[in-house]
């Protein structure tokens, strides 16, 4: 999922109209049940603020290039970003945590990384993102070297809707699999989920250096440029309030936004449709209650950056000793 939003047009006081927040956003089932609700348009005509909306996935490159003001990225790709760059950011709220989790086929004997043998294939989707999560587990719970390109397993990357088969079929011992994307294959039994089917919010716990026992790490924040942000803090609040209603929303009508908005979970039977919602009715559900960030919250949820300091430099998701340190502020919202 990535986020885009900027300031941009005449402002109120120029021209009386509204400000223009330019937002880019991959499908989601929370932004579109904003707009078909009339809930956005409402909060627009409130607030004289119009959205303008378009699509791009490729946030680095929309920050670097100075296109935009605000995405949305994980806790553990903001100082990579900011390293990249050399862009100042404010992270200033949350959407979803990290849910990627680790999938072996049913009878096979793995319930943590160590079980598998060293030198194994796994599937994964890439060198970064949840593969920025599962390494720094692998290391501070196990001692592995996790990571593309060299380590104690072999990753290999492939689309995660490709990887269920893939496992399914020998290519790789266990693999790192959006729970959408595997939708059948869990259903049926065929595939489970292994760390005693916890998820990666729900793993954080096991090895943070100061756990707080509240869910971390986020897998979509939203991260504004620190001159957009300092420039547009009342904006930045009424972003927020705008997705905390959409939230809200959603937890309340989890079953029936899953029935309606089916092509944003990646699935279309009616069995798949109704395990999902299942699924996603417990534990398991990954959106936040609270998009604003909680001051006794951030500290934990930050610590990783130091945990992605001891990783192999040779990673992709390795911190230099000296890597920024990303802003994240606790704004306050209605």
């Amino acid at each position: 999922m990535t986020t885009l939003v900027g300031c941009g047009g005449s402002s109120p006081q120029e021209t009386g109209g509204p400000q223009v927040i330019r937002f880019a956003f991959a499908p989601d089932p929370v932004w579109d049940l904003l707009t078909d609700s009339g809930t956005r348009a409402k909060w627009e005509q409130e607030n004289n603020i119009r959205i303008e909306t378009s699509s791009t996935w490729d946030e680095f490159t929309y920050f670097a290039g100075g296109h935009g003001d605000i995405v949305s990225m994980s806790t553990q790709e903001v100082p990579v970003l900011e390293q990249q760059t050399g862009i100042k950011t404010v992270t200033f709220g949350k959407y979803n945590y990290q849910r990627v989790p680790m999938l072996k086929r049913a009878g096979d004997p793995y319930e943590t990384l160590e079980d598998i043998p060293k030198g194994s294939k796994i599937c994964v989707s890439g060198p970064t993102s949840n593969t920025a999560f599962w390494t720094v587990l692998a290391q501070q719970m196990h001692g592995l070297d996790y990571r593309v390109g060299g380590g104690d397993f072999q990753l290999i990357v492939n689309d995660h809707f490709v990887n269920p088969t893939n496992l399914l079929r020998g290519d790789c011992e266990a693999a790192a699999v959006i729970p959408e994307a595997a939708v059948p294959q869990l259903r049926k039994g065929e595939l489970q989920i292994m760390y005693g089917g916890e998820l990666p919010f729900q793993l954080y716990k096991e090895f943070a250096p100061n756990s707080d026992d509240q869910l971390h790490v986020v897998g979509n924040t939203f991260t504004a440029t620190e001159a957009w942000y300092n420039a547009h803090p009342d904006l930045a609040i009424k972003f927020l309030d705008l997705w905390q209603q959409g939230v809200d929303m959603f937890q309340k009508q989890k079953a029936d936004v899953i029935r309606k908005y089916p092509q944003h979970f990646s699935v279309e039977s009616p069995e798949d449709i109704d395990w999902l919602i299942e699924f996603m009715s417990g534990d398991n559900n990954w959106f936040v209650d609270k998009v604003a960030l909680d001051p006794a919250w951030i500290p934990a949820e930050t610590e990783i950056w130091n945990l992605m300091k001891q990783l192999n430099p040779e990673n992709a998701n390795y911190l230099a000793p000296d890597s920024p340190t990303p802003r994240y502020e606790a704004a306050k919202t209605s």
